[in-house]
């Protein structure tokens, strides 16, 4: 296992911590994991690429690593009814369906990594997420703020799954 891998790891290990600790509403423990969690997918790249480690593994891998990421973080969101669950729903349909694709190019022999609009859906829902943790921590009043940031999410998330589509049609030809 090569080190950008170990880093992907102690992101998914990271997510469960900062999951319990949000689900008892410690919201300054989480914020604080949240945000290690977050650089540690900058530093996995810019590892994988120093180091020369960039393995096919570890793209889809980092890619799931950031769902399972946002995603746990999102399902608490709702639960404590901080954000509507039909953007949840929207994220992941998008998600699912981009791993589909993905799950159908490596059978084809082909390895889909993650593009621009895939990175700025992934950046839009981590900058939501940290506006949401000030939100409940310190500026109750970023309310209006996070919702039309979460509108934004929400079109970012359905444009980066239609280029996805797009750019992968003959994949989805079977």
């Amino acid at each position: 296992m090569n080190i950008p891998n170990i880093i992907t790891w102690i992101r998914v290990v990271l997510t469960a911590i900062l999951v319990a600790f949000l689900i008892q509403q410690n919201y300054i423990v989480a914020f604080i994991l949240f945000l290690i969690a977050s650089f540690s997918d900058y530093l996995d790249g810019y590892f994988a690429r120093k180091l020369n480690q960039v393995s096919n593994f570890g793209k889809i891998f980092d890619q799931m690593s950031d769902k399972i990421l946002i995603t746990s973080i999102l399902i608490v969101f709702v639960q404590q009814n901080l954000i509507p669950s039909w953007i949840l729903v929207v994220i992941v349909f998008r998600d699912t369906l981009v791993t589909t694709i993905r799950m159908a190019a490596v059978n084809l022999g082909t390895v889909v990594a993650a593009n621009y609009f895939g990175k700025l859906k992934t950046v839009s829902q981590i900058v939501w997420v940290i506006s949401l943790f000030l939100q409940v921590l310190y500026f109750k009043n970023l309310e209006s703020f996070n919702n039309v940031i979460g509108y934004l999410v929400v079109i970012v998330t359905i444009l980066s799954g239609l280029i996805y589509m797009v750019q992968n049609r003959e994949v989805l030809k079977g």
